[in-house]
Parts: structure tokens; sequence; C-alpha cells
């Protein structure tokens, strides 16, 4: 089953969908290091690579993120927008002239930490993943706390 038939039975008829995305591998002919592991692999490194990006996706609604993955069976994470609260996209020079990039949401729910890998066009999928997660606490009226780490004075 694909990751889009699985997506059309998780999307619920009141939710937008903005986007399905999953990782790349445009970066392989860039980078000289994935020559080498494929050529002293004996061309197994490309498909591992391959199927550890492409088999898992990701697709945004208005409401949640959700996270599918595996290559044979389904696992389907889902992440409630008002419960992300940062997101950061980071790109090496390969990433770059590839225009992918890695893309690190922190939410406040189980999940924890999500690392989207190698995502084709990131800066456009951040910034349409950040403005939903604004919108869906301004209209929801939740409010972000945030625990300061300051230094403890001890006075004598």
């Amino acid at each position: 089953m694909s990751d889009l038939n699985v997506l059309r039975k998780v999307l619920r008829s009141d939710e937008h969908f903005f986007w399905h995305v999953t990782g790349s591998i445009i970066d392989m002919k860039y980078n000289p290091l994935y020559w080498f592991l494929t050529i002293i692999t004996l061309g197994i490194f490309i498909p591992c690579l391959y199927y550890k990006r492409v088999y898992t996706s990701y697709a945004l609604t208005d409401k949640r993120l959700l996270i599918i993955s595996g290559i044979f069976s389904k696992t389907v994470d889902e992440v409630e927008l008002f419960r992300i609260t940062d997101s950061v996209t980071n790109q090496s020079l390969i990433d770059t002239w590839a225009d992918i990039g890695d893309i690190v949401v922190n939410s406040s729910d189980f999940t924890g930490q999500i690392i989207m890998h190698k995502i084709p066009n990131p800066y456009y999928i951040r910034d349409t993943l950040r403005n939903q997660y604004t919108k869906i606490r301004q209209t929801s009226g939740t409010v972000l706390l945030e625990t300061l780490n300051a230094p403890t004075r001890h006075c004598l």
C-alpha cells in the first residue's frame, strides 16, 4: 500500500491538505563520499539510502503533521500542530546545490523531535509548516509556555 493510499484513509473530511513530501537522494550525484560508499559496498549503499529516505513521508494538513513510515507495513504518527514548539532548517553546501535540506521539528507531545531528512525545497516546506502551527495556535488560543533556565542565585 502506498503512502498516498494510507494518507487518503487517514485524512478527515474537515481537514485542508497542504503537501506530502518524502526525502530525496538527489544529493547522491554531488557527494563524493556517497560515490565511495557505493563502490565499497558494491552498489548496496544506493538502495539502502533510497529506502531510508523515500519510505518515510510527511504530510501537512491544517490541523496536524502526519509521519508515514515503513516499506511492507505502514506506521502513521501524527503531531497536532498546536503542539509544535519550533522548527529549524539545516542545509549543507551540497544540500544547497541540490535544493534539499533537513527540517527539525520539535513538539511537546510524545513524538518529541522529528527530523525530516533531505526534503526538497526545505524553506517552502518549513515556512508552510510554521505558518500553519502559528495560525492554529492563534485561532485556538493556545499559549506556548517556555521554561527559562536562569541561573539560581543564593543569598547568604
